[in-house]
């Protein structure tokens, strides 16, 4: 079932956080430092009360979480060079390790767009790091297209 993240889910929620943070520091240790992770618990608890923020969650028959989606309201305004719009970023989603590739991850990203849908969004825009190339087939399999690609050079 995909409902609204509440209170009861911030430790599993910040448990799932850190399987994500091991997917980026295995692709991508020159950025991400594994053993950490993006939000810990309190954090969670404090997006889950930010109007800004909608975090949802798949549970199992016995209602702990096996994956989530955090978004984040974003407004651009209409300057004149950009066109004004509302987009819902997907700041993160992940799914339990032990059930990928159940459609957990498919089941929330429609949720997530029927979401952004229903409530007048333009967009729905996220990012995927160079490496993490199951990520980047899943949202290519749910129809997303990139909209712009960021370049790096290290310098040493």
């Amino acid at each position: 079932m995909i409902r609204r993240a509440e209170p009861k889910d911030a430790p599993r929620i910040s448990a799932l956080l850190r399987q994500v943070l091991e997917v980026h520091a295995e692709a991508r240790p020159d950025l991400f430092r594994s053993g950490t992770q993006k939000y810990g618990e309190a954090d969670v608890l404090r997006l889950l009360s930010d109007p800004d923020c909608v975090l949802f969650t798949e549970t199992d028959e016995s209602d702990r979480a096996v994956g989530y989606a955090i978004c984040f309201i974003q407004t651009v305004e209409d300057d004149g060079i950009a066109v004004g719009r509302r987009e819902l970023y997907v700041d993160d989603l992940c799914v339990d390790r032990a059930v990928r590739k159940t459609g957990v991850g498919s089941r929330l990203f429609r949720h997530v767009r029927q979401y952004a849908k229903d409530e007048g969004f333009d967009w729905i825009t996220l990012n995927v790091w160079n490496g993490n190339d199951t990520a980047l087939a899943f949202y290519r399999k749910m129809g997303l297209n990139v909209r712009k690609t960021t370049l790096e050079e290290r310098v040493d």
